[in-house]
């Protein structure tokens, strides 16, 4: 099953994540995934504008392994508690300090801070989800409990690690890894006060008071600790988000996979230029065996006729070559990004390819789904559009998943694409358009905001199962306004 989250990224960046999950008895799953994205032709996105190149070079890829789930009650006494794993990882690099036992510890700290961010996110999300209120201060007092149990245990690590016979690499991952907790902590923390505003239930003052004070406590202890990450009313906080963006990538990236590029074809591709080689190679010897047939050796004739067979043999070879290559193209995808855990640990591979589509090309579910949108008609009859399709193939392996995390299931690896909206932004008008609107005494001029569709409609394939999803991307000159989902039904 194939797991989609789209979202904004910035304001001229979306998202695309998806979750290619391993389960079953299947010593390989292979997973297809299809986007068709439509342009109006006003935003003069067509193949001469906007190449495979354009695309590649406007997209960011990342592959991770998917963030093991645990509550955030469960952080810390729970059955298999990340901090007990961390604290054995200490205990055994302190025994014997050794480099495996140190990338061990290293591993374990980072785990834990990936680990804590994901269970402290979908706690908040949770609340959000909540509309009963007893419900809601019920999840707050688990929220404060669970942080106060994380901080406490994990800083009570701190006394274990300050000795004097350590190397000296060992005890900054810990603090590293401390003061990223700290910040995770004010972050949500924030992100759950602004939840709150929304809610109404007798104590929302009381709950909202001790998350404040929670985020101030955290505040003073990075100050007493020395961590620079401190925000300032005064500042740019050039510092501040600086640092956390290091934290943030020294500890995900324990999840993240190494990839190793290929083109797709590439054997094949030399095999086409040779034939059209060859092709072209038999034209111009048969023009110069013709002419010296016909013609006596040395003449003027026979002169013409061999220049003008080599202008034609380079034209053929060129004429074969595109055409041949482009009949290539339309059966293959454009590269291979294998995907390895490590040096050896292949875990699998993903296909990409991307090309410009004629309307009469387009699958009949495909274009039944852009229709159900009741201006439609007008776009496509008036406007037009233009079709790219990007699709994406992904293969995984069973076996080497057993053994991807020391102390953590592994089922799943996390696809994520960030799409550059820039140069669909350049043909747009402004942003802002006066219109007027009267009433029974006067008329007034108002600015009403000019936005532009580009619609996406994805369609996921998995043994034999297929998937559709619709979603609307709101564009103005700006950059991205926002991102809709579009209910959908195929019948």
């Amino acid at each position: 099953m194939i797991e989609e989250t789209i979202q904004i990224h910035d304001k001229n960046q979306f998202e695309i994540k998806l979750g290619y999950r391993f389960a079953g008895e299947e010593t390989a799953k292979v997973y297809d995934v299809e986007t068709y994205m439509f342009f109006p032709n006003n935003l003069g996105i067509n193949r001469y504008t906007y190449t495979r190149d354009d695309f590649y070079g406007n997209t960011q890829v990342y592959v991770r392994l998917k963030t093991p789930v645990v509550l955030l009650q469960n952080m810390v006494n729970g059955k298999d508690a990340p901090l007990k794993k961390v604290r054995k990882g200490i205990e055994s690099l302190l025994a014997r300090g050794d480099k495996k036992r140190f990338a061990n510890y290293e591993y374990q700290v980072k785990m834990f801070c990936c680990i804590f961010k994901s269970a402290i996110r979908d706690h908040v999300r949770f609340v959000s989800r909540k509309e009963h209120s007893q419900d809601v201060k019920d999840l707050i007092e688990k929220y404060l409990t669970g942080i106060e149990a994380v901080t406490k245990g994990f800083r009570s690590l701190r006394s274990l690690l300050n000795v004097p016979s350590l190397n000296e690499g060992i005890f900054p991952v810990y603090l590293f890894g401390d003061e990223y907790l700290s910040l995770l902590i004010e972050y949500y923390t924030y992100e759950l006060i602004q939840v709150l505003k929304k809610q109404d239930f007798p104590e929302k003052e009381k709950d909202t008071s001790r998350l404040l004070a929670l985020i101030r406590r955290e505040l003073t202890y990075r100050q007493e600790n020395d961590y620079p990450s401190i925000p300032r009313a005064d500042s740019t906080n050039e510092v501040f988000l600086f640092r956390s963006s290091v934290l943030k990538k020294f500890m995900g990236n324990v999840l993240f996979l190494h990839t190793r590029f290929k083109h797709e074809g590439e054997f094949l591709e030399q095999i086409t230029f040779a034939l059209a080689a060859g092709i072209a190679m038999m034209f111009a010897t048969a023009a110069a065996f013709f002419a010296q047939t016909t013609y006596s050796t040395v003449s003027m004739p026979l002169f013409v006729v061999l220049v003008v067979s080599y202008m034609f043999k380079d034209r053929v070879k060129e004429f074969i070559r595109t055409y041949l290559g482009t009949k290539l193209r339309a059966r293959l995808f454009d590269h291979k990004r294998n995907v390895y855990y490590n040096a050896k640990e292949k875990l699998g591979w993903c296909k990409e390819s991307f090309t410009f589509l004629k309307s009469d090309k387009i699958p009949d579910t495909i274009v039944k789904l852009r229709a159900k949108d009741h201006i439609t008609e007008i776009e496509n009859d008036w406007v037009g559009e233009k079709i790219i399709l990007y699709r994406k193939q992904v293969k995984l392996f069973k076996r080497p998943f057993r053994s991807v995390y020391h102390d953590y299931p592994a089922d799943s690896i996390v696809d994520i694409m960030r799409l550059n909206v820039s140069r669909f932004l350049s043909k747009m008008d402004n942003p802002k358009t006066p219109i007027y609107v009267c009433d029974d005494k006067s008329c007034q001029r108002i600015y009403g905001n000019r936005v532009y569709h580009v619609n996406m409609i994805m369609k996921y394939s998995e043994n034999r199962r297929v998937r559709y999803k619709r979603f609307r991307l709101v564009l103005n000159q700006n950059g991205i306004k926002r991102i809709e989902e579009a209910k959908i039904d195929t019948d």
